[in-house]
């Protein structure tokens, strides 16, 4: 059976470096976030619901505005709460027919980047789960967005991330070191 790996850690430590890599040594990799914005660009029900919630002011010419969506709920803890309950079973069950879709197939691994896993308490999906861990000054200079701060508080620290994961990848170095990490984890992986 095609294992289920998350790949998680907070903003700019490298996530989506890390499921590039896998996606070179042959996995199939899914990126929640991408699925977050496909279903608030083509969900219905959710694009209803979420207008519910934080008003017309997240359009921009009809469609949904993602980043007037973040301004509201990183400021707002009740909104952020009731947003997350509405996108986050959605976001499970695509991440389920992804994996429905491709789990007799020839992959090495099934890896799915998710930033907020433990924070939805989506662990118990997944067979194993990867934490990639930065130091926080090294990952405020590689995300780019000024809302590092705001964004970093609504998240776990990488500390507990840590130790409720099977594996730790540091990534305070270079995209090659980073390569080579997940390289050895990989073939530690296939034994399991």
């Amino acid at each position: 059976m095609l294992k289920k790996i998350a790949i998680t850690g907070n903003l700019g430590s490298g996530k989506s470096e890390a499921l590039k890599i896998f996606k070179k040594l042959g996995s199939f990799i899914v990126d929640a976030d991408k699925i977050a914005h496909d279903l608030l660009e083509n969900d219905e029900d959710l694009k209803n619901r979420t207008k519910t919630l934080l008003g017309n002011e997240i359009f921009e010419n009809g469609k949904i505005d993602r980043k007037k969506i973040a301004k509201i709920v990183f400021s707002n803890d009740d909104k952020l709460k009731k947003f997350e309950k509405l996108i986050h079973p959605k976001i499970l069950n695509e991440i389920e027919n992804f994996y429905e879709k491709v789990k007799n197939q020839n992959f090495e691994f099934f890896v799915v980047e998710i930033p907020l896993l433990f924070e939805i308490k989506g662990q118990s999906y997944f067979d194993i789960v990867i934490t990639i861990s930065i130091k926080d000054m090294i990952a405020k200079k590689r995300y780019k967005d000024k809302d590092y701060n705001l964004r970093i508080k609504k998240q776990m620290p990488n500390v507990e991330k840590e130790k409720l994961s099977d594996f730790v990848i540091e990534n305070n170095q270079s995209i090659s070191a980073l390569e080579d990490s997940i390289k050895k984890l990989s073939k530690t992986l296939k034994n399991l």
